[in-house]
C-alpha cells in the first residue's frame, strides 16, 4: 500500500469509501490546517514560556513537567476556538458538518527515545482505535505540529486491514483508564509483526494522515521529541451509505458513540 498525496478533496463520496476500504492519505500544505497549528503553537508558547523550535531542537531547553502537561492537554481538549478551526478545515473539504461527530482535539507529546512518557496520552503500542469504540466507520486525523521524519511520526500496518489479530480488548476497561495512572490509552496487541509490514512516512508542518480508525497504528520514538494533534470523527449516516469494515478482531460490545459530540452543536 501506497501513501496518497492529495491538495484537494474532488469527490467526498469516493474519498470516505477509499479511506473505509483502507487507503491512506496525506493532504498537503492545508492552509486550514496551518491556521490551526499555528494557533496551538501560539498557546505552547503562552502556557510554557518557551517557544516550540526551541523545545524540540534545544537540548539544553528545560523540560515540561507532567503536572502542566496534563493542565495544557486538558486546555486544548476544551477549546472551543480550536474545534472551530478543525470545523472550517472540514468544511473545506466538503464534509457536511451537520451529521459529523467528533471525539476531542488531544494534544499528544512524544519524548525521545529511551526517554519518559508523560501526559495524558502515552506512546501507544499496535492498536486498531475500533478496539476500544466498536465503531466501524471512523476516521482519524494525525497532525504533527512539527515536520516529521518517518521514524519520528506514526506506523500503520496495512497488510492487517481486514486479517484477525491477538489484542487485548477483551480485558481493557475505559474506565481502568480515567482512574489508575499508567493504563494503557487503548487496547493493543502483542503480536510481533514484521518491520516489513509497517509503513511511515516523512510529514511537514500543515500536512494530515488521515486513515480508517481500523488500520492497525502505533507511536514510532526516535532521537527527536515529536508532538502532535489528533483526533477522530464519525458522520452519522455513513454506516448506511457506505462499505465500511467489518469487526474482524474487537471483543468490546457496546458502541462508545458518547465519545463523540456533534461538532455544530460544540462550536455555535
Amino acid at each position: 500500500m501506497e501513501f496518497v498525496r492529495i491538495r484537494q478533496i474532488k469527490d467526498i463520496k469516493l474519498f470516505k469509501q477509499s479511506i473505509y476500504d483502507g487507503k491512506v492519505f496525506i493532504l498537503r500544505n492545508n492552509i486550514q490546517i496551518i491556521d490551526l497549528n499555528n494557533y496551538v503553537l501560539k498557546k505552547f508558547k503562552s502556557f510554557f514560556k518557551i517557544d516550540v523550535d526551541d523545545f524540540i531542537n534545544n537540548d539544553r531547553a528545560k523540560e515540561i513537567n507532567e503536572v502542566s502537561l496534563v493542565s495544557f492537554q486538558k486546555n486544548i481538549k476544551e477549546s472551543k476556538v480550536l474545534l472551530k478551526k478543525f470545523a472550517v478545515f472540514l468544511e473545506h473539504l466538503k464534509f457536511n458538518i451537520d451529521e459529523i461527530l467528533s471525539d476531542k482535539i488531544t494534544f499528544r507529546y512524544s519524548p525521545k527515545n529511551n526517554s519518559k512518557a508523560k501526559g495524558l496520552l502515552k506512546p501507544a503500542k499496535a492498536h486498531r482505535d475500533t478496539w476500544a469504540s466498536n465503531i466501524f466507520h471512523q476516521i482519524n486525523w494525525w497532525i504533527p505540529l512539527q515536520n516529521v521524519k518517518e521514524n519520528n511520526s506514526i506506523y500503520l500496518i496495512p497488510k492487517y486491514f481486514n486479517k484477525k489479530v491477538e489484542n487485548t480488548s477483551k480485558e481493557w476497561s475505559f474506565e481502568k483508564y480515567k482512574t489508575s495512572k499508567n493504563y494503557p490509552s487503548t487496547p493493543f496487541s502483542n503480536f510481533k509483526f514484521k518491520k516489513s509490514d509497517t509503513k511511515s512516512i516523512d510529514l511537514e508542518f500543515g500536512d494530515v494522515l488521515i486513515f480508517s480508525g481500523n488500520h492497525i497504528h502505533g507511536s514510532l520514538l526516535s532521537n527527536t521529541k515529536r508532538l502532535n494533534l489528533e483526533t477522530r470523527t464519525i458522520s452519522n449516516q455513513d454506516e448506511y451509505k457506505f462499505k465500511i469494515p467489518k469487526n474482524i478482531d474487537s471483543y468490546t460490545k457496546v458502541k462508545k458513540k458518547n465519545w463523540f459530540s456533534n461538532l455544530k452543536k460544540e462550536i455555535y
